[in-house]
């Protein structure tokens, strides 16, 4: 397979990836969060963690996320190429070193390092693929029904058209299931530092954990969305 067949290939590899690969977890070493971070807010992990590419190969795919809208700072590539060459290499990996801080709590600019690939490192957005969480955030959290949509569109992701800030976004935003009902509760209070209504009270785990029972689809989730009045 050539090159820009590669590349075609990758969409339908990343839709069938998310249908039937969702087990896969990443080997433990260094720059597996940063993986986690910038990938898997975009596509199922379990199509990154089923591969082993040479770190050529690795790093034509990264230059190719980047062309399809990643951002990466210099280091963060880097950090990002050695893991997967190392980790996700043609060869055995190493013995992973214990991690010192996998037992300190994780704040929720930690946990919003999830979302930062696609919507920025201050939530400014990557138009025209990604929305900006700044200024928008602030619209949902003051509209009716907008508080339970937010986390609902964190938890369970978002699949269709909409107007964010007078500008139109088609694409599909993945659920983040697999955070925790804490870690959450956390990068939704991090959305809100950057602007919330008066009076507005903190998500909790506990208000997190009744909203994941509902178990919707990404296209209910735009329902939802639809029967807010936004300005």
């Amino acid at each position: 397979m050539d090159k820009r067949a590669y590349f075609l290939a990758l969409p339908l590899l990343g839709l069938l990836g998310y249908l039937a690969l969702g087990q896969h977890t990443l080997p433990e070493g260094p720059g597996k969060d940063l993986v986690l971070a910038k990938c898997q807010a975009c596509h199922d992990i379990g199509l990154v963690a089923r591969e082993r590419l040479s770190r050529d190969r690795w790093d034509a795919v990264i230059e190719e996320m980047e062309l399809q809208g990643l951002r990466l700072t210099k280091e963060e590539r880097e950090a990002i190429l050695d893991y997967l060459a190392t980790y996700l290499g043609l060869t055995p990996p190493p013995e992973a070193p214990p991690d010192p801080g996998a037992q300190e709590p994780r704040t929720g600019a930690q946990v919003y390092a999830a979302c930062s690939g696609c919507h920025g490192p201050q939530g400014e957005g990557n138009p025209p693929n990604f929305p900006p969480l700044r200024g928008h955030v602030e619209v949902l959290l003051k509209a009716e029904g907008g508080r339970e949509y937010l986390a609902l569109s964190v938890l369970f992701g978002v699949m269709g058209r909409i107007t964010v800030l007078g500008q139109t976004y088609e694409g599909v935003m993945p659920g983040f299931t697999w955070l925790s009902d804490e870690e959450i509760a956390l990068v939704l209070n991090h959305l809100a530092s950057w602007g919330a209504p008066q009076g507005f009270k903190p998500y909790t785990p506990e208000e997190v954990k009744a909203l994941r029972a509902k178990a919707l689809t990404p296209e209910k989730v735009l329902e939802a969305r639809r029967a807010l009045k936004l300005p």
